[in-house]
């Protein structure tokens, strides 16, 4: 089971493409820089699904291109 819930991240982006390259892009980041958490406590032992809790709890979102 997934784990945040798709719902839970397509309420903050749309998109699911989106979705992945933001949450890749965040999991090298935390790979690099483990200290750069941005939440107290996760429920995934892995980058990735670090960076989905992120997206879910509203932290991390796509940067905007022009």
């Amino acid at each position: 089971m997934l784990y945040p819930p798709l719902n839970d991240l397509t309420s903050k982006i749309t998109s699911k493409y989106l979705i992945a390259t933001t949450a890749a892009k965040r999991a090298r980041e935390l790979d690099e820089h483990p200290s750069s958490a941005l939440l107290n406590r996760y429920s995934s032992k892995k980058a990735v699904g670090k960076a989905l809790e992120e997206i879910a709890g509203g932290e991390v979102y796509p940067e905007k291109t022009k």
